[in-house]
């Protein structure tokens, strides 16, 4: 009686261990899950309804499915009440309803979750299938015994001693039409009978005693249920008639309505109700392409029939269907070759001894070895009237230059003879324009479409306004032309087209475009449009309309900045400085700003007053924004804060991190804030309002920490948050509703082996940040905060060894005097070029300057430094400086590997940058899971100590990892 009362009251300190009464009581509608020791249990949201002793789980309407050690149970989706304990290999809810299947093993049972029964009856095999819009899935078990009932647990059909199938059937005026509408049949099989019950009803429909049904899994759609009795096969149609008597040792069903029967004598074809060749013969088939044709072989002989025509055409076996009704073979008795068109008769008499070339190009050979082309799909084969040596194809097959003795024609598979040979004709294929030319003995030169067959001019016009056409000449590209003098106006350009919105004509020309107005007039002379040439998501330049203006980017010549230019009144104006690399729009609620992004990786932030474009936020480092979400984030030098959509600043905390959090059911949304002082989080209302207080370690959506709550209702709480050991939820405004123990006891933290080829984020480091990982032995700094462009050259000017202060013409100079860039006067930034001639003086000690910018990139790419870029958003996240950094720091790595200059940096826990503590959580393991992995991460003091023992074995190895990366990356 003593050891049990004090089991009880161990018991009940276990519970108030592992319960913190909440702030602010909440009864929730449903069941949710809470986190302690990495595991999940349930609550009411008063108390804990279950231990947390699960790893994952799914909602239904009815019930939570639960995972415990790789098996699977079932929660009351109401009380948390267990239906059945986690000894499930698998289960389903089909449609959320009222059915849960649950399987061990090779068995299947299912559970009424309205009554919480466990079926007595173990079946084989359980599935769930849509009849139709009009009804629940049904759920059929089967094995010796099967059963049908819906997902509301209604049985529509009693256990009985049989098979249960689904069969798909047609109507059967489809006559085999594929895309036919199918109605789904429920088909019982037993030892007496095959029944098959209405769809709608589920009552008999008819029953067909001694028959089974013979599955046509997977095969083509039919109108008819294939069946056995008494050892042989027939078909039956939906009122259970036998359209095709149980007498044929197999029936194979085909496309097109078509049957193929297997008889003792040999095989035969039926279709839509007509017996079309009795199984007498040795092979039978029908053409795919045309289904009013089929064939049957007997012995050598291979006769086509035409069902509509009632006709038949016997060839000696091995005939070829061609197209439409044309047949091409020999004859049974003379072995000549020629054509029939199935239905008609012979429209090329059986009088060739052979045929050429393959199934989709025949050519017909006569007895002196000329040679004709059969015409191609879709045209009419009629006897052939021009006989030629040899053929050849002209950039496809699609286009032959055909040769008669030594004179050349041309032949188009779309047009037949386009030329018929004559001498002393030269014909071509173009590659640049993809057209045939042909020059004639006269000299005249005609072009061909490569593929169309059809005549084409070297002048392509196409109307770009009611004063303009651009003329485009093949190969040379184009011009605009006044259609009413029909003189060019302009010089020529790679390109041509008309902007939709502002109905500009833009002119590509290499990196930049002109601007010419509708009437023809240049808009651009000192300064050119800017090109993204890699742009394959929009047009070459981006044109945005604001109100009654057009702006766009430009750039003037020696030069590679790009500023804001204005369209209005038929006049470009320049509307910022030159000093960006691209712009985009983005969307802040309903309304839309522009970011620039400047060469060092920073942005500005322009806004649309009335018809101009105005400058509101310079300098920016990062900016963040959400669907749904009508504000926007904006990091500075000094931290984050809240915008409005006019980009009016909200908030002014220069806070170290924000996030959005976009609610639904219309609410406001919210914003994670970090404070500086402490570290911790807290919510800020979209209007700068603090909701809470900064007093939590991490605050995320509920259905990022639990993913199990994706399709869940929304009377989940929207945020969770753990604060040292609690876990618990906020609701919309930010109140507490619920808390609990996050941590009871401490958890296991190990790491994975300290070996390069398991460690693939120190290598990813390495490639993209060195610095973060190696001391150089000179005070270098990365492209962090702050501009890369200007940390970028005071790192060239330490490496060259320039006095401190040196700026880029002090480190341009020096580049060239040393050889390793070409000198140039007008050089105003660094270029891809520059930076490959840099590495490979790095690399080499040698100059660059006899090898060609096309040998230098080669050189670079088998190095393995030259970047992969393409499509806008990578243009607007990408700091070309940090680029030439990962370079630069590459060559310089491998550079000093033999002379034991660089060392590995000495990591320290409370000092660990953004990207170093990335690197560390992908090798902390907690628990045995990996931490960056976690749904929520480990509290500050548990991480502390997991992140010391690593760094303790890191520094241990880190001179052994830093020598097996250069000798990788050397290779």
């Amino acid at each position: 009686m003593k050891r049990k009362a004090i089991s009880l009251m161990t018991a009940a300190l276990v519970c108030a261990s592992a319960w913190t009464a909440p702030v602010q009581a909440a009864s929730f509608a449903a069941v949710q899950p809470y986190l302690t020791d990495y595991k999940i249990g349930f609550t009411d949201g008063n108390k804990l309804v279950t231990k947390a002793e699960y790893d994952a789980f799914d909602y239904s309407a009815q019930a939570v499915i639960v995972t415990k050690a790789g098996k699977k149970g079932l929660l009351d989706v109401r009380t948390g009440q267990e239906i059945t304990s986690a000894v499930w290999d698998e289960i389903e809810i089909p449609g959320s309803k009222q059915i849960a299947i649950v399987r061990k093993g090779g068995w299947f049972q299912y559970i009424d979750l309205t009554t919480k029964k466990l079926s007595a009856t173990k079946f084989a095999g359980a599935h769930s299938y849509y009849l139709s819009p009009d009804y629940d899935p049904v759920i059929v078990m089967s094995g010796q015994t099967s059963m049908l009932l819906d997902s509301t647990g209604k049985v529509l059909i009693p256990p009985f001693a049989g098979k249960l199938s689904i069969v798909p059937l047609i109507p059967s005026e489809a006559k085999g039409d594929q895309e036919a509408k199918e109605t789904r049949y429920v088909v019982a099989t037993t030892a007496k009978a095959m029944t098959v019950y209405d769809p709608a009803t589920f009552t008999p429909r008819f029953s067909l005693p001694g028959a089974t049904l013979i599955p046509n899994e997977g095969g083509p759609k039919t109108a008819y249920f294939k069946v056995r009795l008494g050892g042989k096969e027939g078909l039956v149609d939906v009122n259970g008639q036998y359209v095709l008597p149980a007498q044929f040792k197999a029936i194979y069903t085909w496309n097109q309505g078509y049957f193929q029967l297997a008889g003792a004598n040999g095989v035969g074809l039926w279709k839509d109700g007509q017996l079309l060749a009795e199984p007498l013969y040795a092979e039978v088939g029908f053409e795919h392409n045309n289904p009013d044709l089929y064939w049957t072989l007997s012995k050598d002989v291979m006769i086509y029939h035409s069902i509509a025509k009632g006709t038949s055409h016997a060839l000696k076996k091995g005939a070829d269907y061609l197209h439409d009704s044309y047949v091409l073979g020999q004859d049974p008795h003379t072995g000549l070759y020629g054509v029939v068109q199935v239905g008609k008769g012979v429209v090329i008499p059986f009088e060739y001894p052979r045929v050429e070339g393959t199934p989709f190009s025949r050519l017909l050979v006569r007895s002196d070895g000329k040679k004709t082309i059969l015409p191609a799909w879709g045209k009419a084969i009629i006897e052939p009237d021009f006989w030629f040596d040899s053929l050849t194809p002209l950039g496809s097959d699609s286009m032959q230059s055909v040769k008669d003795g030594s004179k050349i024609g041309l032949y188009s598979e779309r047009e037949g003879l386009l030329l018929a040979p004559v001498e002393n004709r030269v014909i071509r294929y173009e590659e640049a324009s993809g057209q045939v030319v042909v020059t004639e003995p006269g000299g005249s030169v005609l072009r061909f479409g490569g593929i169309s067959g059809k005549k084409e001019s070297d002048h392509n016009v196409r109307p770009l306004s009611e004063k303009l056409n651009a003329v485009n000449e093949v190969g040379k590209g184009s011009v605009l032309v006044d259609r009413s003098t029909d003189k060019p106006i302009s010089k020529r350009y790679a390109y041509v087209y008309v902007e939709d919105a502002s109905k500009l004509i833009v002119a590509v020309d290499g990196q930049t475009a002109d601007l010419y107005t509708p009437e023809g007039m240049l808009l651009t002379t000192d300064v050119k449009l800017a090109r993204w040439q890699e742009r394959s998501d929009a047009p070459p330049v981006t044109i945005m309309q604001v109100g009654e203006a057009f702006y766009t980017l430009g750039a003037k010549e020696g030069t590679n900045k790009r500023a804001f230019i204005r369209i209005a009144d038929g006049q470009l104006q320049a509307a910022s400085e030159f000093a960006y690399r691209e712009a985009v729009e983005i969307a802040v609620g309903e309304q839309k700003a522009v970011v620039a992004m400047r060469a060092d990786g920073t942005f500005d932030v322009w806004a649309r007053e009335g018809s101009r474009l105005v400058q509101k936020l310079a300098n920016v480092t990062g900016y963040e924004t959400a669907s749904d979400f009508d504000k926007l984030l904006v990091q500075t030098k000094d931290g984050w804060d809240v915008y409005s959509s006019s980009l009016e600043r909200i908030t002014t905390g220069n806070y170290p991190s924000l996030k959005p959090l976009p609610q639904r059911d219309e609410r406001p949304d919210v914003v994670v804030y970090q404070d500086k002082q402490t570290g911790l989080y807290g919510l800020l209302a979209a209007d700068g309002r603090q909701l809470t207080a900064p007093k939590y370690e991490v605050i995320k959506p509920s259905r990022e920490v639990f993913p199990g709550l994706w399709q869940h209702d929304d009377t989940q709480p929207p945020f969770a948050f753990a604060i040292k050991d609690q876990f618990g939820y906020l609701d919309p405004e930010g109140k507490e509703l619920f808390t609990t123990k996050f941590l009871t006891k401490k958890p296991v933290i190990t790491h994975r082996p300290l070996q390069l080829q398991s460690f693939e984020a120190y290598t990813t480091l390495m490639k993209q940040n060195p610095l973060e990982l190696v001391d150089f032995g000179k005070p270098y700094s990365w492209s962090g905060m702050g501009s890369s462009e200007s940390k970028f050259y005071a790192n060239l000017a330490l490496y060259l060894g320039l006095p401190q202060g040196a700026g880029k013409a002090e480190v341009f100079a020096a580049l060239a005097a040393k050889g390793a860039i070409k000198p140039d006067e007008k050089r105003a930034d660094m270029s891809d070029e520059d930076m490959y001639r840099l590495a490979y003086f790095m690399a080499t000690g040698k100059t660059s300057q006899a090898m060609t910018a096309g040998e230098l990139t080669e050189w670079a790419r088998k190095r393995g430094i030259v970047p992969e870029r393409g499509g806008i958003s990578y243009y607007m996240t990408m700091d070309l400086y940090a680029e030439y950094h990962q370079m630069f720091f590459a060559e310089l790595l491998r550079s000093q590997a033999g002379k034991k200059i660089a060392k590995p940096k000495v990591l320290k826990a409370g000092e660990l940058s953004p990207a170093q503590k990335e690197m560390v959580e992908t090798m902390l393991l907690v628990n045995g899971k990996q931490a960056n992995q976690l749904p929520l991460p480990l509290p500050q003091a548990e991480w502390n100590r997991g992140v010391q023992q690593f760094l303790t074995a890191y520094q241990k190895q880190a001179a052994g990892l830093l020598a097996a990366y250069v000798q990788q990356a050397g290779k």
